[in-house]
Protein backbone atom coordinates (compact mmCIF):
# COMPACT_ATOMS: atom_id res chain seq x y z
CA UNK A 1 0.00 0.00 0.00
CA UNK A 2 1.18 3.40 -0.72
CA UNK A 3 2.41 5.50 2.20
CA UNK A 4 -0.77 8.47 2.60
CA UNK A 5 -0.16 11.96 2.26
CA UNK A 6 0.53 13.59 5.86
CA UNK A 7 -2.68 14.46 8.01
CA UNK A 8 -3.52 18.11 7.91
CA UNK A 9 -4.00 18.75 11.69
CA UNK A 10 -1.62 17.34 13.71
CA UNK A 11 -3.15 14.75 16.97
CA UNK A 12 -3.63 17.13 20.13
CA UNK A 13 -0.94 16.00 22.83
CA UNK A 14 -0.90 14.30 25.82
CA UNK A 15 0.50 15.85 28.99
CA UNK A 16 2.07 13.26 31.38
CA UNK A 17 0.23 15.10 34.30
CA UNK A 18 -3.09 14.39 32.13
CA UNK A 19 -6.48 13.22 33.43
CA UNK A 20 -9.14 11.72 31.99
CA UNK A 21 -11.35 14.77 31.60
CA UNK A 22 -8.62 16.77 29.52
CA UNK A 23 -9.71 14.59 26.60
CA UNK A 24 -13.13 15.30 26.52
CA UNK A 25 -16.66 14.39 27.34
CA UNK A 26 -18.60 13.21 24.45
CA UNK A 27 -21.93 12.52 24.25
CA UNK A 28 -23.49 10.12 21.10
CA UNK A 29 -26.97 10.33 20.74
CA UNK A 30 -28.92 7.87 18.50
CA UNK A 31 -29.96 4.27 17.97
CA UNK A 32 -33.75 2.98 18.18
CA UNK A 33 -34.71 -1.12 18.02
CA UNK A 34 -33.09 -2.55 15.22
CA UNK A 35 -30.01 0.01 15.04
CA UNK A 36 -28.54 0.05 18.55
CA UNK A 37 -25.01 -0.89 16.67
CA UNK A 38 -24.85 2.38 14.75
CA UNK A 39 -24.79 4.27 18.08
CA UNK A 40 -22.44 1.38 19.62
CA UNK A 41 -19.88 1.81 16.67
CA UNK A 42 -20.22 5.53 17.35
CA UNK A 43 -19.36 5.37 20.37
CA UNK A 44 -16.79 3.29 20.58
CA UNK A 45 -14.99 5.10 17.81
CA UNK A 46 -14.80 8.37 19.71
CA UNK A 47 -13.45 6.12 22.80
CA UNK A 48 -10.91 4.86 20.07
CA UNK A 49 -10.01 8.05 19.20
CA UNK A 50 -9.32 9.30 22.58
CA UNK A 51 -12.29 10.75 24.23
CA UNK A 52 -11.58 10.71 27.96
CA UNK A 53 -15.37 10.07 28.93
CA UNK A 54 -17.80 8.75 26.15
CA UNK A 55 -21.44 8.49 26.69
CA UNK A 56 -24.17 6.85 24.64
CA UNK A 57 -27.81 8.74 25.01
CA UNK A 58 -29.92 6.18 23.61
CA UNK A 59 -33.63 4.98 23.41
CA UNK A 60 -34.80 2.69 26.98
CA UNK A 61 -35.22 -0.27 25.40
CA UNK A 62 -31.81 -0.20 23.67
CA UNK A 63 -29.95 0.71 26.76
CA UNK A 64 -28.75 -2.62 27.76
CA UNK A 65 -27.94 -3.93 24.04
CA UNK A 66 -25.67 -0.72 23.85
CA UNK A 67 -23.98 -0.98 27.25
CA UNK A 68 -23.44 -4.98 26.33
CA UNK A 69 -21.32 -3.33 23.01
CA UNK A 70 -18.32 -2.15 25.19
CA UNK A 71 -17.60 -1.61 28.84
CA UNK A 72 -16.48 1.16 28.91
CA UNK A 73 -19.38 3.41 27.43
CA UNK A 74 -21.66 4.85 29.99
CA UNK A 75 -25.39 5.27 28.63
CA UNK A 76 -28.31 7.41 29.64
CA UNK A 77 -31.79 6.21 29.05
CA UNK A 78 -34.17 8.56 27.50
CA UNK A 79 -37.73 7.51 27.02
CA UNK A 80 -38.69 5.60 23.82
CA UNK A 81 -42.09 5.10 22.33
CA UNK A 82 -44.05 1.89 21.08
CA UNK A 83 -42.02 1.20 18.06
CA UNK A 84 -38.24 1.49 20.30
CA UNK A 85 -37.84 4.97 18.96
CA UNK A 86 -37.24 8.58 20.83
CA UNK A 87 -40.24 9.88 22.45
CA UNK A 88 -41.13 12.88 21.78
CA UNK A 89 -40.29 14.04 25.73
CA UNK A 90 -36.79 12.83 25.30
CA UNK A 91 -35.06 16.03 24.77
CA UNK A 92 -36.50 17.10 28.43
CA UNK A 93 -34.00 14.57 29.98
CA UNK A 94 -31.02 15.78 27.99
CA UNK A 95 -30.72 19.52 29.08
CA UNK A 96 -28.99 19.66 32.16
CA UNK A 97 -26.93 16.16 31.31
CA UNK A 98 -25.48 18.32 27.51
CA UNK A 99 -24.17 20.95 29.68
CA UNK A 100 -21.60 18.27 31.33
CA UNK A 101 -20.07 17.64 27.54
CA UNK A 102 -17.86 18.89 25.66
CA UNK A 103 -18.81 17.63 21.95
CA UNK A 104 -21.94 16.03 20.80
CA UNK A 105 -22.53 13.48 17.96
CA UNK A 106 -26.23 12.69 16.86
CA UNK A 107 -27.65 11.00 13.82
CA UNK A 108 -26.69 7.18 13.83
CA UNK A 109 -29.69 4.53 13.52
CA UNK A 110 -31.94 7.26 15.60
CA UNK A 111 -34.62 7.37 12.80
CA UNK A 112 -36.50 10.68 12.12
CA UNK A 113 -39.68 9.94 14.20
CA UNK A 114 -41.31 12.96 16.19
CA UNK A 115 -38.76 12.19 19.24
CA UNK A 116 -35.91 12.25 16.79
CA UNK A 117 -36.76 15.77 14.99
CA UNK A 118 -37.68 17.60 19.09
CA UNK A 119 -34.01 16.15 19.96
CA UNK A 120 -32.30 17.66 16.50
CA UNK A 121 -34.32 20.56 16.85
CA UNK A 122 -32.61 21.40 20.65
CA UNK A 123 -28.86 20.23 19.42
CA UNK A 124 -29.21 22.98 16.55
CA UNK A 125 -30.64 25.72 18.99
CA UNK A 126 -27.27 24.88 21.61
CA UNK A 127 -25.13 27.13 19.92
CA UNK A 128 -22.20 26.79 22.08
CA UNK A 129 -21.49 23.46 22.28
CA UNK A 130 -19.41 21.38 19.48
CA UNK A 131 -21.87 19.37 17.33
CA UNK A 132 -21.46 16.50 14.31
CA UNK A 133 -24.98 15.25 12.80
CA UNK A 134 -24.94 12.89 11.04
CA UNK A 135 -27.21 10.14 9.22
CA UNK A 136 -31.00 10.61 10.23
CA UNK A 137 -30.50 13.85 12.08
CA UNK A 138 -29.56 15.11 8.77
CA UNK A 139 -32.43 14.07 7.21
CA UNK A 140 -34.52 15.34 9.77
CA UNK A 141 -32.84 18.61 9.35
CA UNK A 142 -34.06 18.23 5.30
CA UNK A 143 -37.16 17.56 6.59
CA UNK A 144 -37.28 21.19 8.86
CA UNK A 145 -35.79 22.35 5.38
CA UNK A 146 -33.02 23.74 7.34
CA UNK A 147 -31.13 24.64 4.33
CA UNK A 148 -33.21 27.44 3.35
CA UNK A 149 -34.77 28.55 6.86
CA UNK A 150 -32.06 28.52 9.30
CA UNK A 151 -29.41 31.36 7.13
CA UNK A 152 -27.52 32.49 10.07
CA UNK A 153 -24.47 31.01 12.32
CA UNK A 154 -25.14 28.24 14.03
CA UNK A 155 -21.71 27.91 16.17
CA UNK A 156 -19.49 25.13 16.32
CA UNK A 157 -21.24 22.32 13.59
CA UNK A 158 -20.19 19.92 11.30
CA UNK A 159 -22.15 17.90 9.01
CA UNK A 160 -21.54 14.24 7.37
CA UNK A 161 -23.64 13.38 5.04
CA UNK A 162 -23.64 10.77 2.44
CA UNK A 163 -24.70 11.87 -1.31
CA UNK A 164 -28.40 10.66 -0.78
CA UNK A 165 -28.70 12.29 2.78
CA UNK A 166 -27.36 15.68 1.19
CA UNK A 167 -29.67 15.32 -1.57
CA UNK A 168 -32.22 15.75 0.71
CA UNK A 169 -30.67 18.70 2.56
CA UNK A 170 -29.42 20.77 -0.63
CA UNK A 171 -31.64 19.36 -3.29
CA UNK A 172 -28.80 18.39 -5.78
CA UNK A 173 -28.94 14.66 -6.98
CA UNK A 174 -25.51 12.48 -6.16
CA UNK A 175 -25.26 11.98 -10.26
CA UNK A 176 -23.85 15.68 -9.90
CA UNK A 177 -21.11 15.32 -6.98
CA UNK A 178 -19.39 18.55 -8.31
CA UNK A 179 -22.78 20.65 -7.98
CA UNK A 180 -23.44 18.97 -4.12
CA UNK A 181 -20.04 20.06 -3.56
CA UNK A 182 -20.63 23.76 -4.65
CA UNK A 183 -23.77 24.18 -3.07
CA UNK A 184 -22.45 22.38 0.45
CA UNK A 185 -19.67 25.50 -0.03
CA UNK A 186 -23.13 27.94 -0.35
CA UNK A 187 -24.31 26.69 2.60
CA UNK A 188 -21.28 26.67 4.89
CA UNK A 189 -20.67 30.10 3.94
CA UNK A 190 -24.11 31.18 4.66
CA UNK A 191 -24.25 29.01 8.40
CA UNK A 192 -20.34 28.83 9.14
CA UNK A 193 -20.96 24.92 9.39
CA UNK A 194 -18.47 22.66 8.34
CA UNK A 195 -20.03 20.01 5.33
CA UNK A 196 -18.11 16.58 4.94
CA UNK A 197 -19.16 15.15 1.39
CA UNK A 198 -18.50 11.93 1.47
CA UNK A 199 -17.59 10.24 -1.25
CA UNK A 200 -14.33 8.78 -3.67
CA UNK A 201 -12.85 11.53 -2.34
CA UNK A 202 -14.08 12.69 0.57
CA UNK A 203 -14.56 16.66 0.20
CA UNK A 204 -14.67 18.88 3.39
CA UNK A 205 -16.26 22.33 2.89
CA UNK A 206 -16.76 25.27 5.65
CA UNK A 207 -15.63 28.85 5.69
CA UNK A 208 -12.39 28.25 5.81
CA UNK A 209 -12.46 26.88 2.46
CA UNK A 210 -12.17 22.58 0.75
CA UNK A 211 -10.28 20.20 1.27
CA UNK A 212 -9.96 17.04 -0.39
CA UNK A 213 -9.04 13.80 1.26
CA UNK A 214 -6.50 11.75 0.30
CA UNK A 215 -7.03 8.24 2.36
CA UNK A 216 -9.46 5.81 2.31
CA UNK A 217 -10.88 2.74 -0.24
CA UNK A 218 -13.94 1.51 -1.89
CA UNK A 219 -14.00 -1.31 1.08
CA UNK A 220 -15.67 1.44 3.13
CA UNK A 221 -18.42 1.80 1.50
CA UNK A 222 -20.19 -0.99 4.17
CA UNK A 223 -22.73 -0.54 6.84
CA UNK A 224 -21.52 1.23 10.33
CA UNK A 225 -18.17 3.08 8.10
CA UNK A 226 -19.84 6.52 8.27
CA UNK A 227 -20.95 6.24 12.02
CA UNK A 228 -17.23 5.30 12.88
CA UNK A 229 -16.70 9.00 11.43
CA UNK A 230 -19.20 10.26 13.31
CA UNK A 231 -17.94 8.95 16.17
CA UNK A 232 -14.15 10.04 15.50
CA UNK A 233 -14.85 13.73 14.68
CA UNK A 234 -17.28 13.96 17.86
CA UNK A 235 -14.37 13.05 20.24
CA UNK A 236 -11.76 15.44 18.12
CA UNK A 237 -14.39 18.40 18.73
CA UNK A 238 -14.69 17.03 22.27
CA UNK A 239 -10.53 17.45 22.30
CA UNK A 240 -10.57 21.05 21.45
CA UNK A 241 -9.95 21.17 17.54
CA UNK A 242 -12.21 23.63 15.82
CA UNK A 243 -14.84 22.11 13.19
CA UNK A 244 -12.72 22.68 10.40
CA UNK A 245 -9.98 20.53 11.88
CA UNK A 246 -11.42 17.99 13.49
CA UNK A 247 -13.76 17.11 10.27
CA UNK A 248 -10.57 17.22 8.21
CA UNK A 249 -8.40 15.47 10.15
CA UNK A 250 -11.58 13.57 11.49
CA UNK A 251 -11.44 11.76 7.36
CA UNK A 252 -8.11 11.38 6.95
CA UNK A 253 -7.87 9.42 10.21
CA UNK A 254 -11.20 7.32 9.37
CA UNK A 255 -9.77 6.93 5.83
CA UNK A 256 -6.45 5.52 7.06
CA UNK A 257 -7.84 3.17 9.34
CA UNK A 258 -10.17 1.70 6.48
CA UNK A 259 -6.83 1.64 4.27
CA UNK A 260 -4.98 -0.67 7.27
CA UNK A 261 -8.52 -2.77 7.53
CA UNK A 262 -8.44 -3.16 3.71
CA UNK A 263 -4.57 -4.39 4.13
CA UNK A 264 -5.92 -7.36 6.36
CA UNK A 265 -9.30 -7.85 5.88
CA UNK A 266 -9.30 -7.42 2.35
CA UNK A 267 -11.79 -4.72 0.50
CA UNK A 268 -14.77 -7.01 0.38
CA UNK A 269 -14.62 -8.87 3.48
CA UNK A 270 -13.78 -5.64 6.10
CA UNK A 271 -16.68 -4.34 8.00
CA UNK A 272 -17.10 -1.01 9.96
CA UNK A 273 -15.89 -2.67 13.09
CA UNK A 274 -12.34 -3.74 11.48
CA UNK A 275 -12.24 -0.04 10.86
CA UNK A 276 -13.01 0.97 14.43
CA UNK A 277 -10.01 -1.80 15.07
CA UNK A 278 -7.63 -0.03 12.96
CA UNK A 279 -8.07 3.31 14.35
CA UNK A 280 -5.04 2.22 16.54
CA UNK A 281 -2.72 1.67 13.94
CA UNK A 282 -3.69 5.06 12.31
CA UNK A 283 -3.03 6.87 15.06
Amino acid sequence: MNTPSPAPVQIPARRSDSHKGNFGRVMMIGGSRGMSGSISLAALAALKTGSGLVTAAVPDRCLETVAAFHPCVMTIALPDDEYGAFAVDAPSRLSNALAKFDAVGAGPGMTTGPGSVRIVERLLALTSIPRVLDADAINVMAELDWATTHPDQVGPLVLTPHPGELHRLVGVAPKDRELQIVASETLANRTGAVIVVKGGPTVVVGPDGRYTNTTGNPGMATGGSGDVLTGVIASLLGQGLSPWDAARLGVWIHGRAGDLAATQYGQASMTALEIVHSLHRAF
